[in-house]
């Protein structure tokens, strides 16, 4: 994020950037969103292969999860033509509604394997925040 940027503003940014792109050129990354009934949770799982976990940003706001980030194609061929190409790369925001609201204080995020998961307890409702609210990620390598 840059200096003097806050997370409001970098959301913005990028979703308006996002939004103004012709349809063909947007893309989101695939999202699975379920209810664990066992813990009261509403849990978010992203598919990012090869997404740079450092340049990942999470934040919710009243009732929605926001995503931002950004996969670089790290491959360069010089010789020869793309036969299939399905691999969607570059900057990406995913704005995802939430179907409760949720305790901000305690949400996690953690991203391993090329999947993004995001733990989201279910709040009562007075708890609706008014701003939106960085969550800090842990990142976990693994070798696959």
């Amino acid at each position: 994020m840059a200096k003097g940027m806050d997370l409001e503003d970098e959301f913005e940014r990028l979703y308006a950037e996002v939004t103004r792109r012709p349809r063909g050129a947007r893309w989101e990354p695939n999202t699975d969103v379920f209810f664990d009934e066992e813990r009261d949770w509403v849990v978010v799982r992203v598919e990012l292969a090869g997404a740079d976990a450092e340049n990942l940003r999470v934040g919710v706001d009243e009732r929605h999860l926001f995503i931002i980030g950004r996969r670089v194609d790290g491959t360069r061929f010089t010789r020869g033509s793309f036969l299939q190409k399905e691999i969607e790369y570059g900057d990406f925001v995913k704005k995802i509604h939430l179907p409760v609201t949720v305790a901000i204080e305690t949400v996690s995020a953690t991203y391993g394997a090329g999947i993004l998961t995001i733990a989201l307890p279910v709040a009562g409702a007075e708890s609706i925040p008014a701003t939106r609210t960085e969550i800090r990620m842990i990142v976990k390598r693994t070798l696959v």
